[in-house]
């Protein structure tokens, strides 16, 4: 790729790269101050100074001091637009960066000690490097978002059990939970301010998290999503309304918006999907090539919401022993009922994954890390004082290693996983 070009020149650009990369980078960040999109993704001080070093970094390392290997050269930076698909920065960032960048290093390069035939090539190799490497990340960019794309769909196709039915009434007998807890506070002093608004109860959290992959796109949900809206605004007055009469009428009202939801809700289940190979087969938990789709939906979320979400990891302790000891059928039982506990555990908003035969991960949704602990702490204190039969045999003192972590900010779904299984680790070792 650039053996063409003499080795003064590449040095020298490899030198003034090396020199300005940070400026290049800051003034590339200038441009993107009213970048709505990219602001978004960068919300965090620390985070957007870590980009900003890796773009830096990036910068440095297409512009060796050797002739660049065009092999191991294209495969790095389809990497990166594999990750910039995950983190969903937009093409046209790359594409910007190559434009100031470019510029950025032509004006240094005038103050070099190169002649003006030297000028022409060196400039001639940063077009061509910057031109190539961009190419490469924005191919491998569509096509990770395409991969993304069809891995959300399939989410959205699997978010549910196949008992619809059942599911269904779940969901309305949570609703009716919910509007009995408002009609009930709003006749004793003092109940009705603790009263969650519906977007913040156990319906709301699964309408949120759950129907939103399930029903997203659908006019049905869309309506339902306004009438939450409603509903929390009508909660909200009601704590403020001192008339009985003007209580009554609210009241009225919330009970008129929840019926107009259950309707909705019989809508949007009558509909099915094959959960087809979904499902982790033995489990039965949703397989992990569904995780990446469903944190970036949950990533998103938090950008609107501000709320907080975690995950938890959890792994069967001592796992080989426990198969030596039952054989592979008993081992298998043993994870079967593990997952049956915490599907049974968790809350419908929330989202369960098996990532192995012995180890599973829990999106749980609008929960700090320490919230998120202490459920953590819930479910290993419970598996403990379980006792399995297998065969005839009964499994006792059960453990679970566990580990926690609280959504930090950074927009990659991978660098999520690692996070938690990191924690998962040190976790065991510290036992």
């Amino acid at each position: 790729m650039s053996s063409a070009i003499p080795a003064p020149v590449r040095a020298m650009v490899a030198s003034t790269v090396r020199h300005f990369a940070v400026e290049l980078v800051d003034e590339l960040w200038k441009d993107l101050a009213h970048h709505v999109r990219v602001q978004a993704l960068f919300d965090s001080e620390v985070i957007a100074r870590r980009f900003r070093g890796t773009l830096s970094q990036w910068l440095v390392d297409i512009f060796p001091k050797e002739p660049i290997e065009a092999t191991p050269f294209l495969m790095r930076q389809a990497e990166i637009g594999s990750t910039h698909a995950r983190i969903q920065i937009p093409t046209s960032l790359s594409l910007l960066a190559a434009r100031v960048f470019k510029r950025g290093i032509y004006n240094n390069l005038k103050h070099t000690r190169l002649s003006r035939d030297e000028f022409a090539q060196a400039a001639l190799y940063v077009s061509g490097v910057i031109d190539v490497a961009t190419a490469a990340i924005v191919a491998a960019h569509l096509s990770g978002l395409d991969r993304n794309l069809r891995a959300e769909e399939a989410l959205r196709q699997v978010s549910i059990d196949h008992d619809f039915r059942a599911e269904r009434e779940k969901q309305k007998a949570s609703l009716a939970e919910w509007a009995q807890a408002v009609f009930f506070g709003s006749h004793i002093a003092g109940e009705a301010d603790g009263v969650l608004p519906l977007s913040r109860s156990e319906f709301g959290l699964w309408f949120s998290h759950r129907a939103n992959l399930l029903f997203g796109r659908t006019a049905e949900y869309a309506s339902i999503a306004r009438l939450v809206a409603e509903a929390d605004e009508l909660v909200r007055r009601l704590h403020d309304e001192a008339d009985p009469a003007r209580r009554e009428k609210l009241l009225r009202e919330i009970r008129q918006i929840v019926g107009q939801i259950n309707n909705l809700l019989s809508v949007q289940f009558s509909h099915s999907f094959d959960m087809g190979s979904a499902k982790d087969p033995l489990s039965r938990l949703l397989n992990r090539r569904y995780l990446r789709a469903a944190i970036s939906r949950e990533v998103a979320l938090r950008r609107k919401t501000s709320r907080p979400f975690s995950m938890i990891m959890l792994e069967i302790s001592q796992f080989d022993t426990l198969r030596a000891r039952l054989g592979e059928g008993g081992a298998d039982t043993v994870v079967q009922q593990t997952a049956a506990m915490l599907l049974n555990a968790v809350r419908s908003s929330d989202t369960v994954f098996s990532m192995g035969r012995e180890t599973f991960l829990i999106i749980r949704v609008g929960s700090d890390a320490r919230e998120a602990a202490a459920f953590a702490r819930s479910i290993v204190d419970s598996y403990a004082a379980t006792h399995f039969s297998i065969d005839g045999q009964t499994v006792l003192k059960n453990t679970l290693n566990v580990g926690v972590i609280e959504y930090d900010g950074h927009p990659d779904p991978r660098r999520l996983v690692d996070q938690v299984a990191n924690a998962l680790r040190n976790e065991k070792g510290g036992k």
